[in-house]
């Protein structure tokens, strides 16, 4: 299977960043995964939030942030619309189904139908 990251919000904080104290270079970003093979798609319900200066090019973990960025992400934590979790089938994964449900019906009556194909 494939893993896809669905971006559901980057934004660019105008807070200082905790390493180098740059303004203006810290990116919080909320991802979420979305899983694709050839017979089907699902997209997990877990929410990924990142935050990296691009000055230092250091991620930025909870432990360093200051009040300022924590009010910022909580405020953006909520404005974020993450898509539901769900499974959705191919159109392959409904032609193998279909194939087989009639393979499975032509060998259960096939008895029944052998007087008819015979004539």
């Amino acid at each position: 299977m494939k893993t896809e990251q669905i971006i559901l919000k980057e934004a660019i904080l105008n807070n200082n960043c905790p390493e180098c104290y740059a303004k203006g270079s810290i990116t919080l970003a909320f991802r979420q995964k979305r899983l694709r093979s050839r017979l089907l798609t699902i997209v997990k319900p877990a929410i990924e939030e990142s935050m990296h200066c691009s000055k230092c090019e250091s991620s930025i973990f909870p432990g360093q942030w200051t009040k300022d960025i924590e009010l910022v992400y909580k405020y953006h934590k909520k404005t974020i619309r993450p898509k539901p979790a769900s499974m959705h089938f191919s159109g392959l994964s409904y032609f193998i189904f279909f194939l087989l449900t009639a393979i499975t019906v032509i060998i259960m009556y096939w008895d029944t139908l052998s007087p008819y194909l015979k004539s």
